[in-house]
């Protein structure tokens, strides 16, 4: 019996791997003696279409390629200019082959054609501050994020389950663009009737009204709620309500349920059997100037409808899956634990809520770009936070610590600090320092990442926990700056 040669290979690495040879990141194969699929040439060549390929060339061109924060075309953190992964080696010398990944998480595959000449390879990016097989520091970030019960979820990258992930990004791009309002378009009616309120169409007039009966045929062109593009958003609501976890997904919250009442409710000319007929009418995408967050909605309700096509075997080479910035979603779980105890997190990388640095408008900087000042957290007149996706153990990156300290002294706050994501390899414990000059503190915080957690309800125990402590160690800073005031 012919062995299978166009198996899909499977990869697995971290984010900032620190470049890697991809004969060590195979995974076992789907045959059933278990065997790892070996890496060929085919395969070298499928990665090459996504390697050293900056992320926001490959999400334009991909329709089933999502990645988050998906407004990289305003460059958060300049993403959008930088490749999923870089590959240096070639073809001639697999065995040396290496890749080497950026801040970039999640599932990314390329398909190909079926034959034994081609390759077919997924790559699962999983989070460098944890040990699991599964990832579940990665899951929880999701699921504290998207605001989804994402932990009853079986994560795993060896089956098309990981698509699903799709779906619990929904909610929160929905409610995005709802922010926006309800997207709406012109469209244009045929009309016979006495309320004449356009251009009048003589050859139909004549043909339905005659004798002259008091109506009047024309044309009208007026804005509508129902248009191509929330009848999509109806068929994507319609397919997740077939999910088991459906109805959860679209009742997670108030705005959610509220939203997709409204879509349901405007959408009078749904038909089921039309989803491929809407789906072909929203391909070329839109690109309203005032509508711009239903965009990336119009997007994911693409990928979510067509995620049954998803393949690696589609008869033409097509990049697929799901992509987030670590940095961007460290950012947004510490939101979720920060902001209730009074932290302001402004969108620094959209340029929103940032700060004046010069008292008056006429005391310019030397570039306008830096006459305000965006820091990850801070709370008014007590403390600068600052959120690092990299290990702080050993030392403070010099641009990093002078930024803080920037900040502290234009804001007039004489505590700040850092806090980052402690995998455990040292025993490291908070540390705070003290500064010359002006005074002030800067503390170092490391949020443990428990790395023994033997399932995820576990892991989420552990986190909770952690959590629980950094609260508590802030809650003392800001009791003992009230009572040294």
């Amino acid at each position: 019996m012919k062995k299978n040669l166009h198996k899909m290979l499977r990869l697995k690495t971290t984010d900032n791997n620190c470049s890697q040879k991809i004969s060590s990141l195979m995974q076992s194969g789907s045959s059933r003696t278990g065997d790892a699929e070996p890496f060929s040439a085919a395969h070298y060549s499928s990665l090459l279409l996504i390697a050293n390929v900056p992320i926001k060339e490959l999400a334009a061109k991909n329709q089933n390629l999502l990645v988050f924060p998906y407004e990289i075309d305003k460059s958060y953190g300049r993403i959008g200019e930088l490749p999923i992964f870089e590959m240096c080696g070639c073809a001639e010398n697999l065995s040396e082959a290496k890749i080497k990944t950026g801040n970039l998480m999640g599932f990314v595959g390329v398909g190909s054609g079926s034959g034994a000449e081609n390759g077919a390879v997924q790559i699962e990016i999983a989070s460098r501050f944890s040990k699991s097989k599964n990832d579940f520091f990665l899951h929880y970030m999701l699921g504290k994020v998207f605001g989804e019960n994402l932990f009853s979820l079986n994560y795993n990258a060896s089956g098309g389950s990981v698509f699903d992930l799709l779906i619990f990004t929904f909610p929160l791009v929905l409610k995005n663009a709802f922010r926006q309002g309800i997207f709406k378009t012109y469209r244009t009616f045929e009309r016979n009737d006495a309320n004449v309120k356009g251009a009048l169409n003589f050859s139909r007039h004549i043909r339905q009204n005659i004798p002259f009966a008091g109506k009047v045929a024309y044309k009208e062109r007026t804005q509508v709620f129902d248009n191509p593009l929330t009848e999509l958003v109806r068929h994507t609501v319609e397919f997740i309500k077939t999910k088991p976890f459906g109805k959860s997904v679209l009742n997670c919250d108030s705005t959610t349920k509220s939203a997709v009442s409204q879509i349901i409710e405007l959408t009078q000319s749904y038909i089921f059997h039309a989803r491929q007929k809407i789906i072909s009418e929203n391909l070329r995408g839109t690109n309203h100037p005032f509508f711009t967050k239903w965009k990336p909605l119009q997007k994911l309700c693409l990928a979510i409808l067509n995620h049954s096509k998803i393949n690696y075997h589609s008869g033409e080479k097509s990049v697929c899956g799901l992509l987030f910035d670590g940095a961007w979603l460290w950012e947004e779980y510490l939101n979720t634990i920060l902001h209730p105890i009074g932290f302001i997190h402004p969108e620094n990388k959209n340029h929103k809520g940032g700060l004046r640095m010069f008292k008056n408008d006429d005391e310019l900087a030397f570039d306008k770009d830096y006459r305000r000042i965006y820091p990850d957290f801070y709370k008014k007149g007590e403390y600068i936070l600052d959120a690092k996706y990299k290990p702080l153990q050993k030392n403070l990156c010099r641009e990093d610590l002078y930024q803080v300290v920037s900040y502290m002294h234009t804001m007039k706050i004489a505590r700040g600090g850092f806090i980052f994501p402690d995998d455990g390899r040292t025993d490291f414990e908070n540390r705070r320092y003290n500064l010359a000059g002006y005074g002030g503190t800067l503390d170092v915080i490391g949020m443990k990442i428990p790395q023994n957690a033997e399932n995820l309800q576990e892991f989420c125990s552990f986190m909770k926990n952690e959590e629980e402590r950094i609260l508590n160690y802030f809650c003392k800073i800001f009791t003992t700056f009230s009572l040294s005031k």
